[in-house]
């Protein structure tokens, strides 16, 4: 469900993914969709949402997932395109990483984060 702001240029929704609710925030820049906030959490650069797509909750005083990512990354021959981090609430942040390809195994990732999601916008 989509419920517009009232600057009208915002959209509200609500969206389930692996079964957890989310309140994600967003807006269209030129064509591309972008990111502004995630759960109360705000990106100070919103974050563009196309291509592949890596997404993630983590303490936002522990640096090992993101050099988890970048090591898993190397091993796959994918390049880290973009990478936008928002505030800290409740001491983690959100990471919205856009890749070159998918990745195929986030086993090493997954115990340095709270929370993992891989999409293909």
């Amino acid at each position: 469900d989509v419920a517009p702001e009232p600057d009208s240029s915002t959209g509200l929704v609500q969206v389930s993914l692996q079964g957890t609710p989310h309140r994600v925030m967003g807006t269209v820049q030129g064509s591309t969709p972008v990111l502004r906030e995630i759960n109360g959490a705000t990106f100070k650069q919103p974050a563009p949402l196309s291509g592949p797509l890596l997404i993630y909750r983590a303490k936002a005083s522990d640096p090992s997932a993101l050099a988890t990512l970048t090591g898993l990354l190397s091993k796959a021959g994918a390049q880290l395109l973009s990478y936008h981090s928002s505030s800290t609430v409740a001491g983690e942040q959100w990471s919205v990483v856009g890749l070159s390809a998918s990745l195929s195994n986030l086993s090493e990732l997954k115990p340095r984060v709270t929370e993992v999601f891989q999409l293909h916008l």
